[in-house]
């Protein structure tokens, strides 16, 4: 957790349309999760997005000033999937945690102090995380907090063709999550082979707290983020 004004360093990860940088919060509507807590920070309506977002194809770094004086940098990465527009080469898993070691190295940034990791929750099934990625994981993130977030719940209908209530969500969640942690995985890496508390959230399931990205920093660094009306 965030002490005093001390900086933030916030690695997010993810497969391909996990909702990484744009996540779907209502249907039809998606919003950018770094620019949700950007906007919410300095109390800055939102504008639905006019053109459809381009995928992240290399690190992106975003700068967020909070409430408090504190600031955070959000650093975007491509999808884990080996997902590349056009020609190029698809880069794995462990090559995008290296191009982050790297640009972190470059920059001269602080200790990553948090991971977001993407999860679509109706695609769950993960690339494989082999050693050498597992390693470099484990020394860019040795002291950072985790938190899987599973995304895109407003696509989700409950057992009555309704949209999904909290209860069935987290009953689903848990299945989601039995299912996604096999052996070689990340989330069977980040579930069973690291030391630490793995926080969890849903985005998109707008009657439960903790469901916007917002609420999530919030959440995450203890500070206060305020909602910024959907109307």
């Amino acid at each position: 957790m965030s002490k005093g004004l001390e900086a933030q360093v916030i690695a997010v990860i993810g497969k391909f349309d996990s909702g990484k940088t744009t996540i779907g919060l209502l249907a039809d509507d998606e919003i950018q999760f770094i620019k949700a807590v950007r906007d919410a920070a300095t109390n800055v309506g939102r504008e639905p997005p006019t053109t459809e977002e381009t995928p992240t194809l290399g690190i992106v770094e975003y700068i967020v000033p909070l409430p408090g004086g504190r600031v955070s940098t959000f650093l975007d990465t491509p999808g884990l999937d080996g997902y590349q527009a056009g020609d190029g080469h698809a880069k794995e898993t462990e090559e995008i945690l290296q191009m982050l070691e790297e640009h972190i190295t470059a920059k001269g940034s602080t200790p990553v102090t948090h991971v977001l990791v993407f999860l679509n929750a109706n695609d769950m099934n993960l690339t494989e995380f082999n050693g050498r990625a597992r390693r470099t994981f484990e020394r860019l993130f040795p002291n950072s907090q985790v938190a899987c977030i599973t995304t895109h719940w407003d696509q989700m209908e409950g057992d009555d063709g309704h949209p999904i209530t909290v209860k069935e969500a987290k009953s689903k969640e848990e299945s989601i999550y039995a299912s996604a942690t096999t052996s070689g995985s990340l989330l069977e890496y980040i579930h069973g082979g690291r030391e630490g508390n793995v926080l969890r959230f849903r985005t998109g399931l707008s009657i439960e707290a903790y469901s916007f990205p917002q609420g999530i920093i919030h959440k995450l660094l203890g500070g206060r983020v305020s909602h910024v009306s959907d109307s």
